[in-house]
């Protein structure tokens, strides 16, 4: 079974098939679980501690390693330019994602270092978000809601760019951080909340 999609006027996406959908419907919801599994563990851990804090910081490196694996699956074929744009977005994002887990599961930085690094990779991510929605704004597979939200979510994720200056300075304390910095972590909102529930809705049209 062959699929052929349309992204924009003038670009042919060919499908590789029923296969190809389900494994793009199991990593989106996989991402939502994931996602929505770390905003209970920080829950659980600030209301009663102990070893709910890494199973965030774990499964926040698990949205940023299956996050770059849907990149790469869904935007196909990587022959324009926002395309690579949006697939290296990805790649390096997951990357940084895992990275800033790695940091704080290991004690090489605290905990608000960590989560800036964290807070980039996801910013990155929601470039890539950006992209790929916009890629498929005259696709008549997906509706145009779901296409809105994916791209709301994005630019929420993107807020995360005004950690990098904290990442770059070596930032570790909240209180001795700018305004700005502080308020790039407002992309959780996107990452934890938005960027699930796309995936979620993405995951059934794939699916169904």
């Amino acid at each position: 079974m062959v699929e052929r999609d349309s992204y924009a006027p003038g670009v042919v996406i060919t499908s590789t098939g029923l296969d190809r959908r389900r494994t793009i419907s199991r990593l989106a919801f996989a991402i939502a679980v994931v996602a929505l599994l770390a905003v209970a563990f920080l829950i659980i851990f600030y209301a009663v501690g102990g070893p709910f804090g890494t199973a965030n910081d774990v499964a926040n490196g698990l949205v940023g390693l299956l996050s770059m694996a849907l990149a790469w699956l869904w935007i196909s074929p990587r022959t324009t330019v926002w395309s690579r744009v949006g697939i290296a977005a990805a790649t390096v994002g997951g990357l940084v994602m895992m990275t800033g887990s790695i940091l704080i599961i290991f004690d090489i930085t605290g905990w608000y270092l960590a989560g800036l690094v964290s807070t980039t990779g996801s910013a990155l991510i929601g470039i890539w978000l950006l992209v790929a929605n916009r890629l498929q704004r005259y696709s008549a597979r997906l509706p145009r809601r779901l296409i809105m939200l994916g791209m709301t979510s994005a630019i929420f994720m993107i807020l995360g760019w005004l950690a990098v200056p904290g990442v770059i300075t070596g930032i570790d304390d909240p209180q001795l951080a700018p305004w700005f910095v502080n308020a790039g972590l407002l992309s959780w909102m996107g990452t934890y909340l938005l960027y699930p529930v796309w995936c979620l809705w993405l995951s059934r049209r794939y699916g169904g």
